[in-house]
């Protein structure tokens, strides 16, 4: 059986949450573990932490770890079709 963890940093902001959460995830994805950083942060720092760009699904940035911006506004468009449902 597979184990799945969710680590969530929350705090207000300027605290280094996404700093944090980046360290975390290199460590994890260094360690083995199949790892996904999905980033909901409206300033997109996601960026800063890897000089890459990211998109509203995951990609491949390093062995076994994956990294996404979601955009609030994107998702919410995508899916409201299937809300309404």
């Amino acid at each position: 059986m597979e184990i799945t963890k969710v680590i969530l940093y929350a705090g207000k902001g300027g605290i280094e949450k996404t700093t944090i959460a980046a360290a975390t995830v290199c460590r994890s994805s260094e360690l083995g573990h199949r790892t996904l950083f999905p980033s909901t942060d409206a300033a997109h720092f996601l960026v800063d932490s890897f000089s890459i760009s990211f998109s509203n699904r995951p990609q491949l940035i390093a062995p076994n770890l994956m990294a996404q911006e979601s955009s609030t506004p994107q998702t919410f468009n995508a899916y409201w079709g299937t809300t309404q449902k």
